[in-house]
């Protein structure tokens, strides 16, 4: 199996043995050992390194990245790494954010049945102070993450946050093991004589190819005749899901065709696949199909659109997508699993170049002011006026600046981790 952001499978490559060192020397070692045989830029590695010098895997893996392009390798434990991606797991207090232009934290998302949930915090609350410090000083201070870092459940953190009626609440959250919903929403909007399937669509992990058969047979009985996937919040995740949720869209018409390509370094060209659409049950079989993205639509969200492409009208609403054009395999380190880029991908067209994002078809704000899936979202209303009328209507321009401003204040290369975390880690 491959991934954009996932967990290996039995099959892929490892690192580790029975008798590997499991010092901190030990990891960094096989980090190195890894890196000049697997990485996809391995020919740009370095020279002379010492892994001994470096505290943590991680660091050394930070000195060893491509860069600008390599935004993406990172080491977690396996521990985390199965929970996420085997049942949507991780520890923490179950919300997701944006920075303001103030550099205050907008709320985005609060997961069903989370401490943040429980604490009565909601999407489109404005977080300006943890633990009584402003958030624009924790910012400056680059101490954000560790403000609001949970490693274990019990750890606890107050906001202080205003409502969208500008009341001001105060909250105390104690971090527990979080469950985000990989389809968390699915519903049929009528636009004219259309039926438009929504999909509120969160990653691609293990629990996702059995969640999203039942979505599509839900929007099947309902007639939907058109279909919008929001991604906005999708970091990626197995592409193997990807490949299942692109031919539920496409239909099995395209069975067999080549959905994309994963090629590998000189070292292992013989792990260079060709990825096909599958023969599926319960397909829409679309001729158009809309997405919702953003700065967080990563890795196999991306890999979706372009893939479907050539096959397809594909209408993008919102703003550009993160832009990794490229995916990993899993490498155990003892307690823990190196993710490095191993090979770049391409939609059947040859196109896979995107590492600044892939620009949406109509510009749209993330509308925080209404709850994901309503009409009245900015995103959604905008593909749904797209599925009246043909076009992005009167605020695309005004998006697209705003797009652009949020983009220039926190420019692409300084998120490398920006939608791992949106996604996860909070």
């Amino acid at each position: 199996m491959w991934a954009c952001a996932g967990s290996p499978s039995a099959s892929s490559p490892t690192a580790s043995s029975p008798t590997a060192d499991c010092s901190v020397a030990g990891e960094n070692e096989q980090v190195l050992t890894t890196m000049e045989s697997w990485y996809y830029w391995y020919q740009s590695l370095p020279a002379g390194v010492n892994p001994a010098s470096y505290s943590s895997p991680a660091a050394l893996l930070d000195a060893l990245r491509e860069q600008p392009l390599d935004r993406f390798s990172f080491v977690t434990t396996q521990a985390a790494d199965q929970s996420f991606y085997g049942a949507g797991q991780y520890v923490g207090y179950g919300l997701g954010f944006s920075l303001t232009a103030q550099n205050d934290l907008q709320v985005l998302r609060v997961f069903p049945g989370s401490p943040a949930e429980q604490a009565g915090l909601a999407r489109g609350d404005v977080i300006t102070a943890v633990n009584g410090t402003p958030v624009p000083t924790l910012v400056a201070g680059s101490q954000l993450d560790a403000a609001l870092a949970s490693p274990s459940p019990g750890a606890s953190v107050t906001f202080t946050y205003t409502d969208l009626r500008l009341q001001a609440h105060t909250a105390a959250l104690v971090s527990a093991v979080v469950t985000q919903p990989s389809v968390e929403r699915v519903s049929v909007l009528g636009v004219r004589r259309e039926k438009v399937g929504y999909i509120l669509f969160n990653s691609f992990i293990t629990p996702s190819t059995a969640e999203l058969d039942q979505a599509f047979a839900q929007l099947a009985s309902q007639g939907a005749t058109q279909l919008v996937v929001d991604e906005r919040y999708n970091g990626g995740g197995e592409l193997t899901v990807a490949q299942h949720l692109a031919s539920l869209i496409a239909g099995n018409g395209l069975a067999g065709r080549v959905l994309g390509t994963l090629t590998y370094n000189g070292l292992h060209s013989d792990q260079n696949q060709t990825v096909s659409f599958q023969t599926v049950s319960g397909a829409l079989n679309l001729d158009q199909v809309y997405f919702i993205t953003s700065d967080a639509t990563a890795s196999a969200s991306e890999f979706v659109i372009n893939a479907l492409t050539p096959y397809l009208k594909v209408v993008t609403v919102g703003a550009s997508t993160f832009g990794k054009p490229v995916g990993e395999n899993g490498f155990n380190l003892c307690a823990d699993v190196l993710y490095p880029i191993t090979f770049k991908i391409a939609n059947a067209a040859g196109y896979g170049d995107y590492f600044g994002g892939l620009a949406p078809t109509c510009a749209a704000a993330d509308d925080p002011t209404h709850a994901l899936g309503d009409p009245g979202e900015a995103s959604l209303a905008a593909a749904l006026t797209h599925v009246e009328t043909g076009s992005c209507g009167p605020g695309v321009a005004a998006a697209a600046r705003e797009n652009a401003r949020r983009e220039a204040a926190q420019p692409r290369q300084s998120r490398r981790y920006a939608w791992r975390q949106l996604v996860n880690a909070y």
